[in-house]
């Protein structure tokens, strides 16, 4: 380990010893009521290098030797600008505010040369939504909190920092919405099935991330899987230039995050890089309103913290490989080492504590990647090949009972806090995943797309305890799941490119193979499926300000492993005869940007069948998954943003989604048809977000930055159970929240170190979410940010 330790160590100091060689071209773009200008095209065409600024303006072109350079900077709606550079032997580095002028009616329109990859997510024919997490890397936040700030999104957690999380698109939600990590399924590389959602972002710190795609409605073929209606990917970052960036943050609750991040590139073209994370806390927030059986034998309403709630992460990855070569643009092998320990403190309706049970996994993983534009002529390829193992353990082997004070207040018979067998269960499961993405460009205003992902994965497992209980060990024996969606797509401009339309045709195919128990005996259970989906979408330009857009999709998505083969340590029963989840997704909407301020609104339907619910029964009679309910939801959300001064940035959006019951008795396993056209229980319908933002450059000294900001979330009451059951003055709800969150960070000259200080929840309100559970109240986060060599 010393060893190990050692090389990290000087791997972490090569940036240092080599920086300083090479020239460095750096600075601002501004309109010229010193305003940043973002998207604007930075160009050195004796080298044939470029760039395009960020959000702030900033541009950074490195690796030029010393002389006289020619830079040519360009942004539509502004004059092109030339201008000399030199870069001296004892000067290598220069930083420059490059002010643009206003292009006059009379001169036609300046070709833009190149626009950000997130401007061009964001004008393509889907309805999407991109979060530049750059611009959010001093915050104490989580992966979870920046997608909660998204129109139509709500983010639902059972609890404090790694705790269950559902993540709903539009109303649909839990597996109908499907993750990615740059375009590849997330649960190839995390423990998405095994542990759900929560943990797995918990695995993606902010600091690492680029930006997160959340794509609504029609998902673009090149998110390869079964989505029913929503996609979120997160692009994590990959610079291009020698760098070297920590953070620690300490929290109420216990809490620590720590990361750390660094890359050095040579002249040759070789780069890697070493990022690593840690995260840790004791979610010992105070819980209200608990039951306690006290000493007289009465149920007693008290205030207790969670003392058994601890959730700790942590992760190692590295790469090596080449960027800028005549055959790839970037290649690389990746290796990563991820680590999670997770205690469980109640049930999924915070009615039952639990002191003992946990999960704890460990997961490899080792990726070849390649991507290369023009492998041949007017074919760009992006290719991924991986090969992971996720190990998960469950113990719940305890007979002892606990109260919400954390005291033992008797013993079970038998059984576990959670499964009337007791488990010390461990699976392994091996999952060997590829993709490819080819982009064919027929001629300028035609391209062809294909994206093909497949997956073949294996489990077994062993569990000692319960197969004493059962008198077998089910455990071993080996489910096999083979998956591939294949997409194809076709995109043309019409117009000059002032319409664009987006054809697509995807195919789906599953192929699985389990048991379920019966009468203590194990059959074995077998499943193959191959379904269809397609979609079309449209963008209209309307003019330089106005984007409209115009999507309809015939989405479907196959019943996964559990749902379908089931899963003994949770008790759910296989159900090998489940139909496939199917939606019809209409979207509408449009976007209205001018130079300080943007209004975006979109209208959603679906219309949603054979939504598979788990038909939950007390054990130890195992629960099944069945295709119940048809649902249909229309709603509308909108978001408009302000900077009225160069300095002050104001955000406001809402979401409002009817989500109503269109099933008949016979399809809804009630008795009978009085739900029909009822709104759904537990779930949100009315939420918003917003913020403001303060920022102020050169403030103390040349170049720094304080930035102050205030955000809210709200989210109108809604009831926990049928609205249309009982008298509503007995009805359970969760109550209006409305939570405020303030911050304030200090960014030293160069951005060298950052210093936030953030309150959230800062009126200390009650939080809740699913069926009631309580998250933490007000919270205090002190965080430290460096960034060595790195503009």
């Amino acid at each position: 380990m010393q060893y190990v330790l050692y090389f990290i160590i000087v791997f972490l100091c090569i940036p240092i010893v080599s920086i300083g060689q090479e020239g460095v071209i750096s600075g601002t773009i501004t309109n010229e009521k010193g305003t940043p200008l973002s998207t604007a095209h930075i160009y050195i065409p004796e080298m044939n290098k470029s760039t395009v600024s960020d959000d702030s303006g900033a541009f950074r072109i490195e690796h030029l030797r010393s002389g006289d350079y020619q830079i040519v900077i360009s942004h539509i709606g502004y004059q092109t600008q030339q201008k000399t550079i030199t870069l001296l032997k004892n000067q290598p580095k220069i930083k420059v505010t490059i002010r643009l002028a206003k292009q006059l009616d009379e001169l036609g329109e300046v070709t833009l040369l190149s626009t950000s990859e997130a401007t061009k997510i964001r004008n393509s024919t889907t309805t999407v939504s991109v979060i530049e997490a750059r611009k959010l890397n001093n915050r104490s936040v989580t992966t979870s909190d920046l997608l909660g700030t998204v129109p139509g999104v709500q983010i639902r957690q059972s609890g404090g920092v790694g705790n269950a999380t559902e993540v709903s698109i539009q109303g649909l939600s839990g597996r109908q919405v499907k993750l990615f990590v740059n375009g590849v399924p997330m649960d190839f590389l995390l423990p998405v099935e095994e542990l759900g959602v929560g943990p797995s972002l918990a695995m993606l710190p902010v600091n690492l991330i680029k930006r997160m795609e959340v794509y609504k409605g029609a998902v673009p073929v090149s998110m390869g899987a079964d989505a029913l209606g929503g996609a979120i990917n997160i692009v994590t970052r990959k610079e291009k230039y020698d760098f070297l960036e920590t953070s620690v943050a300490y929290s109420s609750f216990n809490t620590w995050q720590a990361t750390v991040n660094t890359r050095k590139v040579m002249s040759s073209g070789l780069t890697a890089g070493v990022t690593g994370y840690y995260t840790y806390s004791d979610n010992n927030y105070t819980l209200n309103d608990v039951t306690l059986i006290n000493e007289q034998g009465n149920p007693e309403s008290i205030s207790a913290k969670k003392f058994h709630d601890a959730f700790r992460s942590y992760m190692i990855k590295g790469d090596v490989g080449l960027i800028d070569k005549s055959w790839a643009d970037y290649v690389a092998l990746n290796f990563s080492y991820a680590n999670l320990y997770d205690e469980i403190q109640h049930n999924f309706e915070m009615r039952q504590p639990y002191g003992e049970a946990l999960n704890k996994v460990s997961v490899h993983n080792n990726a070849l990647q390649y991507e290369k534009k023009d492998l041949i002529k007017n074919l760009d390829a992006n290719l991924y090949i991986g090969y992971n193992r996720i190990i998960t353990n469950f113990n719940d082997t305890t007979l002892n009972i606990y109260n919400w004070r954390g005291e033992i207040i008797g013993q079970r018979t038998s059984g576990g806090e959670i499964t009337p067998s007791q488990n010390k269960l461990k699976l392994t499961g091996d999952n060997i995943s590829g993709r490819i993405n080819l982009q064919y460009n027929v001629n300028t205003t035609s391209r062809i797309l294909f994206n093909g992902v497949t997956s073949f994965f294996e489990r077994s497992g062993e569990d000692p305890v319960a197969a004493a209980f059962y008198g077998n060990d089910y455990y071993k024996n080996p489910v096999h799941i083979n998956k591939t969606v294949i997409g194809i797509g076709l995109e043309k401009d019409f117009l000059d490119k002032k319409i664009v339309s987006h054809s697509a045709v995807k195919l789906y195919h599953y192929a699985a193979k389990g048991f379920e128990i019966e009468n203590d005996e194990i059959d074995e259970v077998e499943q193959q499926n191959t379904e269809f989906g397609g979609s079309q979408s449209f963008s209209w330009k309307v003019n330089r300000n106005f984007l409209s857009k115009l999507s309809y999709e015939y989405a479907t998505r196959l019943p996964d492993r559990i749902e379908t083969l089931g899963d003994f340590s949770i008790a759910v029963a296989a159900n090998p005869n489940l139909k496939p989840e199917r939606s019809h997704n209409i979207n509408l909407g449009g976007s209205f940007k001018k130079e300080t301020w943007s209004v975006e609104a979109n209208g959603f339907f679906r219309e949603i069948d054979n939504i598979i619910i788990l038909q939950a029964v007390p054990p130890p009679v195992l629960s099944t998954y069945q295709n119940l309910l048809k649902t249909r939801i229309i709603g509308v959300e909108g978001e408009i943003s302000m900077r009225p001064l160069s300095w002050l940035n104001v955000t406001l959006n809402g979401t409002f989604q009817d989500l109503r019951n269109r099933s008949k008795k016979e399809a809804s396993g009630v008795s009978n048809d009085r739900y029909f056209g009822a709104r759904l229980p537990n779930k949100p319908y009315l939420f918003g977000n917003g913020e403001i933002q303060i920022t102020k450059n050169s403030l103390m000294s040349p170049n720094d930055q304080l930035q102050v900001w205030w955000s809210t979330r709200y989210v109108e009451e809604f009831f926990r159970y049928w609205e249309i059951d009982g008298r509503k003055e007995d009805k359970l709800v969760i109550p209006t929240q409305w939570l405020h969150n303030i911050g304030i960070a200090y960014t030293g000259k160069h951005k060298q170190y950052t210093v936030t200080l953030e309150t959230h929840n800062i009126f200390d309100q009650q939080a809740y979410d699913n069926f009631g559970v309580q998250k933490p109240g007000r919270s205090w986060h002190l965080k430290l940010k460096t960034s060595l060599f790195k503009s």
